[in-house]
């Protein structure tokens, strides 16, 4: 059992403070920075929060490419530019959940705000 506040919770916390108490007091720049703020917060949540998913999508999209201590994710781009990979549906359900994460993460519908 945790007593205590964890990160996700205590970025929540500040960014209502921000969005409910300090922003609607301000005008011109100070008004933006805050908001800005707020959604810099709300990006890094969102990060948070999908983290596991976007790590086991990325796994299996560099799965397709050997691992050899080099730049794997250098060498499936090339490989996807030279049609290496044009039918293999795992990959390109692993990228497309990969792209779906990130379009959550920096500019989420507002369902999920």
């Amino acid at each position: 059992m945790h007593d205590e506040p964890h990160g996700r919770a205590l970025l929540e916390v500040a960014r209502q403070a921000l969005l409910d108490e300090v922003a609607p007091g301000l005008a011109g720049r100070p008004r933006f920075v805050a908001l800005m703020v707020a959604n810099a917060i709300g990006i890094v949540m969102r990060e948070m929060e999908a983290e596991g998913a976007r790590e086991a999508a990325w796994a299996r999209a560099l799965a397709t490419v050997a691992d050899d201590g080099g730049d794997r994710a250098g060498r499936l781009a090339r490989a996807i530019r030279a049609g290496a990979h044009d039918a293999e549906p795992g990959l390109y359900a692993a990228l497309v959940e990969t792209a779906e994460i990130a379009a959550q993460t920096w500019k989420p519908d507002k369902s999920t705000r």
